[in-house]
């Protein structure tokens, strides 16, 4: 008589040649989503996610990061709070100080942190990582409500998988400037007040990253100018006056370390009391020049897709 086999649970996991950190084996060992995936996969970033909990425990942040990390579910809401403390990381790494964790927002909200730079005022900052999961939905609840269900349940079904899929080319992937500046609108603007100057960061998890997309300035600020806000949503409705701007990174491994690229905009609308001090400014507009600079050394006589996305775009555009 035939007996019913179970499948054996996969157990995942870092790979036995990648060495992690005392901080990281305390953050894997006590967490809820241990075995779901083999993070950190690699060595270059099993070295960056010590050096982003070694920051956090020298802010005597990081048993309350842990608490918050360790009870994420999935490897996806995981990737967002590590993002956030990147986030905060990355402004200490260039001459930031942290002075307070959770400040107070408009209402009952909360931010990522309030940090000083140099002789200026101090910096409201939310930090928001859009996922390239959600770039699978449409951004409008009429093109959501137009999918069939079996044209949903297949979004969902390839939300599931790995950002990636081998030999496929996925048209989602060109909509990561609006579909991150949607998560702004929606998820951090409702954390500004009018009283201070507000910052909001941007570390990419996008299909195709931010960073470096062609014309990324000129939409961001038309956005801030125009908001591309859902008419059949009635939650989407605010504006980008408290905003002074927004910082774009992307983590990414060259070599053995783990570079932050960056791109910024500035709101020309933003109310003054709201502005990013000038001193902030400067140093985001040339770390921002930074990498374009890096960049463009690294890859030098090298196509690179979003080198083709420009040049495409410059043939479209009348002369």
């Amino acid at each position: 008589m035939p007996q019913n086999v179970s499948t054996p649970t996969v157990i995942a996991g870092p790979p036995a040649h990648v060495l992690l950190g005392p901080l990281t084996q305390r953050l894997i060992a006590g967490s809820k989503w241990q075995g779901a995936d083999a993070f950190p996969a690699y060595q270059v970033w099993a070295d960056d996610v010590e050096s982003v909990l070694a920051f956090l425990d020298r802010e005597n942040r990081l048993p309350t990061f842990f608490t918050i990390i360790q009870k994420a579910r999935t490897p996806k809401h995981r990737d967002a709070a590590l993002a956030e403390a990147r986030g905060s990381f990355f402004l200490n790494q260039n001459g930031f100080r942290i002075l307070a964790w959770e400040p107070p927002g408009e209402g009952t909200t909360k931010g990522e942190v309030l940090a000083s730079f140099p002789g200026s005022p101090d910096v409201f900052v939310e930090v928001k990582q859009p996922s390239w999961r959600g770039e699978f939905l449409p951004l409008s609840v009429a093109e959501r409500q137009r999918l069939s269900p079996s044209e949903t349940a297949q979004r969902y079904q390839r939300m599931k998988l790995g950002k990636y899929l081998p030999d496929m080319a996925e048209a989602e992937a060109v909509g990561s400037p609006q579909f991150a500046m949607s998560v702004v609108r929606r998820n951090a603007i409702p954390k500004f007040t009018d009283q201070r100057p507000n910052l909001a960061i941007v570390v990419d998890d996008c299909k195709v990253t931010v960073v470096g997309f062609p014309s990324l300035s000129e939409y961001v600020t038309d956005e801030f100018l125009y908001p591309a806000h859902d008419l059949d949503d009635p939650d989407d409705r605010l504006t980008y006056e408290r905003l002074g701007g927004v910082l774009f990174l992307q983590p990414e491994s060259v070599g053995t370390t783990i570079e932050y690229k960056v791109d910024f905009v500035e709101n020309p609308g933003v109310l003054p009391a709201c502005a990013l001090p000038p001193a902030v400014t400067v140093l985001l507009t040339n770390l921002r020049d930074e990498t374009d600079r890096r960049e463009a050394a690294r890859h030098a006589g090298v196509p690179s897709f979003l080198k083709m996305l420009k040049r495409g775009r410059s043939k479209d555009e009348p002369s």
